[in-house]
């Protein structure tokens, strides 16, 4: 029995022995956390901090799960060890850990409310781009059959239709009959999203969840009368399409430009938050994940980058003869540009101040030389003041023009069209003030 004990005593300090450089290589390893959203943990920041390791020197690259929602990617630099701790809690326990100095980047698929902003005062500015970093873009998009005859939904009518107050196509001008919903997961990353921008925290119900995506997508392929609510990533099947959206404006498909500018009104981004002293690697990290490398790592998750391309086809330009002429000879770059007033450091919400450092360098590529940009900015309908809205566009199109022009770049026009295109209801300034530029 003793022989026994003590070669059990052995095998055990063998195997002690065997560990003991692991443990003490993770013990003494540079540790850089990321907490917070499963949706953005989950592939696309995994992926992005793959490529930013690789890109800074760091080999000996190994991802590992230590426990569920938990990643680990562990790598060697001149013998020094790196461990990047994502953890996929959720974007209100990322955001936590922020604040309470436990991670250096908290991971966010929605916007931080006002009582976290609130807790986070100790942040400063997190509306600055030195501190939110949109790393990635997606959202909802409704899909049909082809035979259906419905073109465009408005988001009241879709909260209606998913709250079951709204049962018959008939009552959004198709057939007289019922629609049958389908989507994902009632646990997954698009009914999440569905329940926070859509029903406002409401109810839902009749919904058939699929437990992809696609197979949601699929099954309006096969039924004239279904509907399904998927994320704009999804792969869409053929006999099927997508419906215009409206929130109070104009009705807006999906498309690539749509999306990437944020005039579809069902877009959601997903952003990174920094406390305002970074260490060099968080804040190397964050710059990378906006950066075009950082980008294309973005884009192999079918996700939608944030990188200004142009378009393969020009927009197709309708509405009033001020805004046709307006744009006149010009094609549409997919950019948005917004505000932030109530920031100390930027006159752009952080987006916004990243696209404009953007569009000066798209300018100065060799072959872009010789081209100019056409501005046109809009505003919130004030019903107060008729003139208001034309004042405050105009002031916002002097305001992007004067950027470019200071940084040499050429302004052919610059247009404050008041609140001539709004893409939501009166009183949404978020939605509504905004600067289009066009490339001539």
């Amino acid at each position: 029995m003793l022989h026994r004990l003590l070669n059990a005593t052995v095998m055990v300090a063998m195997l002690c022995c065997a560990c003991a450089p692991a443990v003490a290589q993770d013990v003494e390893a540079e540790r850089l956390r990321i907490h917070g959203s499963n949706t953005v943990g989950a592939e696309v920041m995994p992926r992005i901090v793959d490529a930013w390791l690789r890109s800074i020197g760091y080999t000996g690259i190994e991802r590992r799960t230590p426990r569920p929602g938990r990643t680990e990617i562990a790598a060697v630099r001149d013998g020094e060890a790196l461990v990047v701790e994502i953890d996929r809690r959720g974007s209100a326990s990322g955001f936590q850990s922020l604040v309470e100095g436990n991670a250096e980047l908290a991971m966010m698929a929605r916007a931080p409310t006002a009582a976290e902003r609130y807790a986070a005062w100790q942040l400063g500015d997190l509306a600055s781009p030195e501190q939110e970093f949109t790393v990635a873009l997606d959202g909802l998009a409704i899909v049909v059959n082809d035979r259906n005859p419905v073109r465009k939904i408005s988001v009241a009518q879709l909260r209606d239709i998913a709250a079951g107050r709204i049962r018959s196509w008939s009552q959004l001008g198709g057939e007289d009959a019922p629609i049958l919903v389908h989507a994902g997961p009632e646990a997954g990353g698009s009914r999440e999203f569905l329940q926070q921008r859509v029903m406002l925290g409401g109810a839902s119900s009749g919904i058939t969840a699929h437990a992809r995506l696609r197979q949601a997508a699929r099954a309006v392929a096969d039924d004239r009368h279904a509907m399904a609510i998927v994320e704009l990533a999804t792969r869409i099947p053929a006999g099927t399409r997508t419906l215009a959206v409206s929130d109070g404006g104009g009705a807006v498909l999906p498309s690539r430009l749509n999306v990437s500018s944020e005039d579809y009104p069902l877009v959601r981004r997903y952003r990174l938050y920094g406390a305002p002293l970074m260490s060099a690697l968080g804040r190397s990290l964050a710059l990378y994940a906006v950066g075009r490398e950082g980008q294309r790592a973005v884009e192999g998750t079918g996700l939608q980058s944030v990188m200004l391309r142009t378009a393969l086809q020009p927009a197709q330009v309708t509405g009033a003869q001020a805004y046709r002429d307006a744009v006149a000879g010009a094609t549409r770059l997919p950019v948005g540009m917004r505000f932030n007033m109530g920031s100390l450091s930027t006159l752009f919400e952080s987006r916004s101040a990243l696209d404009m450092e953007r569009l000066v360098a798209f300018m100065r590529l060799p072959r872009n030389q010789g081209r100019s940009l056409v501005v046109v900015a809009f505003a919130d309908h004030d019903p107060g003041n008729r003139l208001l809205p034309t004042m405050l566009s105009n002031e916002r199109a002097d305001m992007v023009a004067g950027y470019l022009t200071r940084n040499g770049i050429p302004v052919a026009r610059s247009v404050g069209l008041g609140d001539l295109r709004p893409l939501a209801g009166g009183g949404r300034r978020d939605r509504n003030e905004r600067v289009e530029v066009w490339l001539l």
